[in-house]
């Protein structure tokens, strides 16, 4: 007796589409099928491996779980779909959930292309039911053949449905993920999908809904660092990849349809990916003091909100800020020990019993900013040097003179003007010094030279460059990490100078 092999199941033709929505809910039918990752398949054509008994076994789960109230909510946000009509009977809503997620089991006969598979043709023009973010069935506007609804084949209306396990309720708005890198995009979903069957199968057995998502933006970064540590157990990187992440924040509730969009760029990503890596304490830190708890009612996990996280999403166009409110801490905290942080139910607790941020490494931290230069700011190797030198110098010789004064004046320094007044009395003041002192010419060196300073601070035509504050921070960043190593300012804890330091420059220049 002869077995013969079953025949290979056939594809049901889905692809790539570079299109954010089709291409999340594609993710999600991979993820959920369990073929994101299958041996020897190229990462283009994983989504030509989904077949109709995939399809199928997508069907049977939906059929029972949009129904839960947790799916209910969200269809309600994304498609608006008329089989949630309390008018039907359940039955009857079963019944058209199942002509939508069998409607690539059905010709298409329309006899124009699919907007997103033109190789096939469109089975009905679809509205904003079907597809978010579309109009309603009636307007004509912005369609350019002037006739309303956006042609859609039978397969683009099934495979949107990927959504559901996919795209997770964030603040009552659905996130979608767009990546110019499919892998990373899977992987993200592939990190979602299993948490969203795991609520809708809890939702449906308890009949409720269960505490909501929040914070966007965290959510994106929260997966990402799922995604790198994985990664990194295999020696792979997310920064090797080209590309960036953009978040869709959508609702296409009747109720008030609205979209905002944000961007991890690949230079933030993989300023991300090395912080974790190289820096992994130091960074851990300064996220853990950026979290914020969830609220009540928001789930305790997936409910928090991390400011730098959300931070990340501004750059590169917001470095400098990020740089002051994140990196410039652990300095600050150096030299002006700051008030312990007490939440909205500690006010009556004494501020002594109330714990303050822990100390951190600050060459770490320099370290840590210096991959930022490098990564995000784009800043060249050799002025990085040349900043660290001029600090290192400048400190150094504050420490030798214990000079608070000069260290007060550079910590309130401001603008081009101040600064280089100051580094030039600086710098006269130690010429002074070795000649007084007998040293040889040649044994004598100036604090700042003229290469230096415009090195730092100036453009080649001798104009204040257009980061000067920036560079002006990280000076100080530097100084600082010299004057504490030297253990100056525990030596000057009663020096009047050191307490009368403004603080202003924590809100900017003014």
């Amino acid at each position: 007796m002869t077995l013969l092999a079953s025949p290979q199941a056939a594809s049901v033709g889905l692809r790539w589409t570079n299109n954010y929505m089709m291409d999340m809910a594609v993710a999600g039918l991979l993820a959920f099928c369990h073929k994101a990752d299958l041996p020897g398949v190229d990462i283009n054509d994983l989504p030509a491996q989904l077949t109709a008994d995939d399809l199928k076994t997508f069907q049977t789960w939906a059929e029972q779980h949009y129904f839960a109230p947790e799916l209910t909510s969200w269809i309600s946000v994304v498609f608006t779909s008329n089989f949630l009509n309390p008018s039907f009977t359940l039955e009857k809503k079963k019944e058209v959930l199942r002509e939508i997620l069998t409607s690539y089991q059905r010709p298409n006969l329309l006899g124009v292309p699919c907007a997103f598979f033109p190789e096939l043709p469109a089975q009905q023009r679809v509205a904003r039911d079907l597809l978010p973010m579309l109009m309603g069935r009636g307007p004509m506007n912005f369609y350019p053949d002037g006739q309303p609804g956006l042609p859609l084949s039978g397969l683009a209306i099934t495979a949107l449905h990927g959504l559901s396990v996919a795209a997770p309720l964030v603040s009552g708005r659905a996130l979608l993920v767009d990546a110019d890198d499919h892998a990373l995009l899977l992987e993200v979903a592939g990190q979602w999908v299993g948490e969203l069957r795991t609520r809708a199968e809890l939702s449906l057995m308890k009949k409720e809904r269960l505490a909501i998502w929040a914070a966007a933006r965290t959510r994106l970064v929260e997966a990402l660092r799922e995604v790198m540590k994985k990664r990194h157990l295999v020696n792979q990187t997310v920064a090797g990849h080209t590309g960036s992440a953009t978040i869709y924040h959508l609702s296409n509730s009747g109720q008030g349809p609205d979209i905002q969009i944000y961007t991890l760029t690949q230079p933030a990503i993989a300023f991300l990916e090395l912080a974790e890596r190289n820096f992994k304490a130091e960074w851990k830190a300064l996220t853990s003091a950026a979290s914020q708890p969830a609220d009540k009612g928001k789930d305790e996990q997936h409910g928090t909100r991390n400011n730098l996280d959300e931070a990340l999403l501004s750059l590169p166009d917001n470095a400098q800020n990020f740089l002051r409110r994140f990196l410039m801490p652990p300095f600050r905290h150096t030299v002006f020990l700051p008030e312990p942080k007490r939440s909205k139910k500690d006010k009556k607790t004494d501020a002594s019993q109330v714990a303050a941020p822990e100390p951190l490494n600050l060459a770490r931290v320099w370290g840590l900013s210096a991959l930022f230069l490098r990564e995000v700011v784009g800043m060249d190797k050799g002025r990085i040097k040349a900043i660290e030198e001029l600090g290192d110098r400048l400190g150094d010789w504050i420490v030798e003179e214990n000079d608070m004064p000069l260290f007060r004046s550079l910590y309130e320094a401001r603008g081009a003007g101040p600064l280089r007044h100051l580094l030039l009395k600086a710098t006269l003041n130690k010429a002074k010094k070795d000649a007084a002192s007998g040293m040889s010419k040649d044994d004598q060196d100036l604090l700042i030279t003229d290469d230096a300073y415009l090195k730092v601070f100036m453009e080649a035509d001798e104009v204040a460059r257009a980061d000067f504050t920036l560079a002006r921070d990280l000076l100080k960043m530097r100084v600082i990490q010299r004057l504490h190593a030297a253990d100056l300012f525990n030596k000057n804890k009663g020096n009047p100078v050191l307490q009368q330091i403004e603080l202003t420059d924590e809100q900017g220049d003014q």
